[in-house]
């Protein structure tokens, strides 16, 4: 501070005051922004808070749940007034400003879909592209979320779509079906719909299937064959091959988020193939109930990614986000 001072008493002699306010607050400016040993330092004291908090499901809703599927030529094809069929949380709520409304929609998926020759994203570089698909109730599985860097409005400079929040760890008003709902009042899952799971009373003794995928695929819950190829076979758990990574995220603090990982963004994941029994795409080749000659099929599971987050198929333009 001794220095500080001397340096301040020169420049009251030598310069206007103009310039001496300039000079004050480049040095304020430096005295702050850098670290004893030189670097920059970076506050990351915001960027690692999780939450795991849910709503009740506590409200029937007045509106009647409106689901049916048939086949139409080479397209599997539904109508749904997207209400779900069992009981969800009070909405609006302080973290979910939305009412639930009936969305009418006519949607329709390949009937026999085949994989393509890469996987597609459900996210792309400026946002939520794709839907994953549609329960067996009319509800659509959604699990992307628009909460990118730095989360204060999607005109911010430093909007980083690389760090989108991971909808499931963070409280944006989910009830206990991971849901919540858009402003159109479009109620829609973002994860694992653990109220509908239960209506398809889904122990854990057989494979079931709780909806279709936007390419044409069946999603099941999280229990599949031990050898995917023997209906004979014992029923386990199916594991998705994602991990948290270690260390520290690269991010300033500014234009990117810093701090160790935490499952705060879904950047926070990284796939590490054969870590469990699922693809990249959170799903596996092998017979199923509905298909005991074998198929594709897509896995929901507790761990992350929960919805899968990639299509392997060609997904229907009824379920794209943006243009």
């Amino acid at each position: 501070m001794i220095v500080v001072r001397r340096l301040i008493i020169i420049l009251e002699k030598q310069l206007r005051p103009v310039k001496l306010l300039i000079y004050i607050h480049l040095l304020i400016l430096g005295l702050v922004a850098c670290a004893p040993n030189g670097s920059t330092e970076k506050d990351c004291s915001l960027d690692n808070s999780i939450s795991s908090e849910r709503l009740i499901d506590s409200e029937t809703l007045s509106l009647t749940s409106q689901f049916s599927e048939t086949i139409v030529g080479d397209k599997r094809v539904f109508t749904t007034n997207n209400i779900p069929n069992h009981k969800v949380a009070p909405f609006p709520n302080a973290s979910n400003p939305n009412t639930i409304k009936a969305i009418n929609e006519t949607l329709s998926i390949d009937y026999t879909p085949s994989i393509a020759s890469q996987l597609t994203s459900l996210q792309s570089d400026f946002g939520p592209l794709y839907e994953f698909g549609i329960a067996l109730n009319g509800v659509h599985f959604d699990p992307v979320a628009a909460e990118p860097w730095p989360h204060t409005s999607l005109n911010d400079p430093n909007v980083n779509w690389d760090w989108n929040l991971e909808a499931t760890t963070n409280n944006l008003g989910l009830d206990i079906s991971n849901a919540h709902v858009q402003p159109s009042g479009k109620y829609h899952y973002h994860g694992v719909p653990s109220d509908y799971i239960e209506t398809l009373k889904a122990t854990g003794n057989e494979m079931v299937q709780v909806g279709w995928a936007a390419d044409g695929f069946p999603v099941y819950y999280k229990y599949g064959y031990a050898d995917a190829n023997d209906p004979a076979s014992s029923i386990i758990e199916l594991s998705p091959s994602y991990q948290l990574k270690t260390g520290s995220r690269p991010g300033d603090g500014i234009t990117a988020p810093c701090g160790e990982y935490s499952g705060k963004y879904v950047n926070d994941f990284e796939y590490v193939e054969g870590l469990g029994q699922l693809d990249e795409a959170n799903g596996r080749i092998g017979v199923t109930p509905e298909f005991p000659n074998g198929t594709y099929y897509y896995v929901l599971t507790d761990d992350f990614p929960g919805i899968p987050r990639y299509l392997v198929g060609t997904p229907s333009n009824d379920f794209k986000l943006m243009p």
